[in-house]
């Protein structure tokens, strides 16, 4: 009987043993403890940011209708002068060409006229239009027939023309938007509008005979507000080139490769779920997902490399 109850003994000992085995074998793997993010919507803008210039949007030059030498002056720069005002009278002059390089000089600085008109007669420069004087010469100054010497500006109406590098210039388009800023106008954010992408690239030469960088001009309008602006001021230009409203976006932690493969593991019920994606923009912390993740979605920040589809998780802080 004792030997009996041995036997019973040591059976159930092994039945436990067995079942304690199976259990140990077949135990649930045990969490793998990841930290989470969440998928978001967002406004995403890609942009292209250049410098430019302050200008009148509309501003007429005047030239002389023979070579003078100014002789007496009755406007300064800034002044609000009428059309047909007189500014200066004229004594004559030598008949001198200005050298070439003066030339240029000229032509540079009123190559951002909207028009240029020629005085009507010759010992009298009178405003072409009503506005602020921007340019007068000075009494005593020679005027050269052909080359303007005045410049009267609507100055209720700016502009900027701005310089894009080649490298950027086939992402520009008439119709964007764009915000203006200018370190002499302070913290203000200007709104503007792409009027105009040159259709050519030009680089500028030095006297020397050296070339810059090819540029492509942009003219942007400033249809708001422009209290603090002025003509001259230096500007940078941040031109929206792009625009997906409504984009799903991640943490640029949670987009991992495998293969060729990009991919991202979701939170469902305390698994992972591997997501492949297809990425857009890679913002400043987040990169676009342009099919694969579902908005609010629960996704794991830098997933091991061991990591499978369907490991259990527990989110740590």
């Amino acid at each position: 009987m004792e030997k009996q109850a041995r036997m019973v003994l040591l059976s159930t000992s092994v039945i436990l043993a067995a079942l304690l085995f199976w259990s140990w074998k077949n135990r649930p793997p045990e969490a793998e403890q990841v930290q989470a993010g969440t998928a978001s919507v967002q406004d995403i803008y890609n942009s292209v940011t250049i410098s430019g210039t302050v200008e009148a949007a509309d501003s007429t030059a005047l030239c002389p209708a023979q070579n003078a030498v100014v002789a007496a002056v009755y406007a300064s720069v800034g002044d609000m002068v009428e059309q047909g005002e007189v500014l200066c009278t004229l004594a004559d002059a030598p008949e001198e060409e200005p050298a070439d390089s003066m030339q240029a000089v000229w032509k540079a600085v009123f190559g951002q006229t909207s028009q240029t008109v020629t005085a009507a007669e010759t010992n009298v420069l009178r405003a072409p239009v009503s506005g602020t004087v921007l340019t007068i010469p000075a009494a005593g100054e020679a005027v050269v027939v052909g080359l303007p010497c005045i410049r009267v500006a609507d100055l209720s109406r700016l502009q900027v023309r701005a310089q894009s590098p080649e490298l950027y210039a086939g992402e520009l388009a008439a119709g964007q938007r764009a915000n203006i800023t200018a370190a002499a106008a302070g913290d203000a954010v200007y709104g503007a509008q792409v009027e105009s992408v040159a259709p050519v690239a030009v680089r500028a030469v030095s006297l020397t005979g050296q070339s810059s960088e090819a540029t492509v001009e942009a003219v942007l309008s400033l249809p708001g507000n422009t209290d603090g602006l002025r003509p001259g001021y230096s500007a940078t230009v941040k031109i929206f080139t792009d625009h997906h409203p409504d984009a799903v976006v991640v943490p640029h932690e949670a987009v991992c490769q495998r293969g060729e493969q990009e991919y991202v593991f979701c939170i469902q019920d305390g698994r992972a779920v591997q997501c492949a994606v297809t990425t857009g923009y890679m913002l400043e912390t987040v990169t676009e997902i342009l099919d694969g993740v579902d908005p609010e979605a629960t996704v794991i920040l830098s997933p091991s490399e061991t990591m499978t589809d369907g490991a259990s998780v527990e989110v740590i802080a």
